[in-house]
C-alpha cells in the first residue's frame, strides 16, 4: 500500500518543490522518497494547465522530460507515472535508444521518460527531431552525481543547452535528484538553484539504516 502522508524529506521540501518553481536539487540516501518529490514538481506544472471547472487539464500546453541513466529505470519510471496520472489523461513515454517515437507519438505525449544520451541528441538538434522545445517546462535530471561518472559530459551539455534560448525559448524548470554527495553547493550552483531550492539530506535520512562493522586483524 501506498503511503497516505509525506516523509520528513518529502515533507520539507514540499513547499519549494510544489509551491513554487525555482530550480531544485535534492541530495537524499537511496529510498529516502526522490521519486515522489519528482512527483511534486510534476504536478506544479500539471496545476497551471488544470481547469477545476470543467475538470479538464490541457495537455496541449507543456511537455515534462525526466531523464534517467538507464533504460531499466526509463522503463520503470515510465511504468509509475503511467499508473500514476493516468487518471489524468496523461500520457507517458519512453525514449531511448531502442525506442523511437516519431514527431506525431512525441506531439501527443506530455511526459517523456529518457536517457540523457538521447536526450542530448534530440536537443542538439532541436527543430529537426524535435520541435516542441517551447512547450518543455520541466526537466528533472535522476541521479545527476553521474557528472562525476564517464557519463558526466552527456548530463552537462543537457544542463548547459536549458539555459541556451536558441534550443528552449523560455528555460524549463530544472529539478536534480541525486545521492548524497560532498560538494552538492558545486553542483547546485551549477544547476543555477538558489538557496531556498538546495536540500541536503545525509544518511541518517534512510529509511533502513546502515550499519558499519570493522573486523580486527591480527597480523603475524
Amino acid at each position: 500500500n501506498e503511503a497516505e502522508t509525506l516523509n520528513v524529506i518529502q515533507s520539507k521540501v514540499f513547499p519549494s518543490a510544489f509551491q513554487s518553481d525555482v530550480n531544485l536539487l535534492i541530495c537524499a540516501p537511496t529510498g529516502a522518497g526522490k521519486t515522489n518529490v519528482a512527483l511534486m514538481s510534476i504536478l506544479q506544472v500539471l496545476s497551471k494547465y488544470y481547469d477545476p471547472l470543467t475538470n479538464k487539464l490541457d495537455t496541449s500546453q507543456f511537455k515534462i522530460v525526466y531523464i534517467a541513466p538507464l533504460k531499466a529505470l526509463v522503463q520503470e519510471q515510465v511504468r509509475e507515472f503511467q499508473r500514476r496520472l493516468a487518471y489524468l489523461g496523461v500520457r507517458v513515454e519512453e525514449l531511448t535508444g531502442d525506442s523511437s517515437l516519431n514527431k506525431h507519438q512525441i506531439s501527443n505525449t506530455q511526459i517523456l521518460v529518457s536517457t540523457p544520451e538521447k536526450w542530448d541528441v534530440i536537443t542538439r538538434k532541436a527543430g529537426e527531431s524535435f520541435s516542441h522545445s517551447e512547450l518543455v517546462r520541466l526537466i528533472i535530471i535522476d541521479e545527476i552525481h553521474l557528472l562525476h561518472d564517464r557519463r558526466g559530459p552527456v548530463i552537462e551539455s543537457i544542463v548547459a543547452r536549458t539555459f541556451n534560448s536558441d534550443v528552449y525559448s523560455t528555460s524549463p524548470r530544472l529539478v536534480g535528484l541525486s545521492a548524497t554527495l560532498p560538494n552538492y553547493e558545486d553542483v547546485a550552483k551549477f544547476l543555477r538553484v538558489p538557496k531556498e531550492g538546495l536540500f541536503y539530506f545525509d544518511s541518517s535520512f534512510r529509511p533502513c539504516p546502515l550499519s558499519q562493522q570493522f573486523c580486527g586483524i591480527t597480523e603475524k
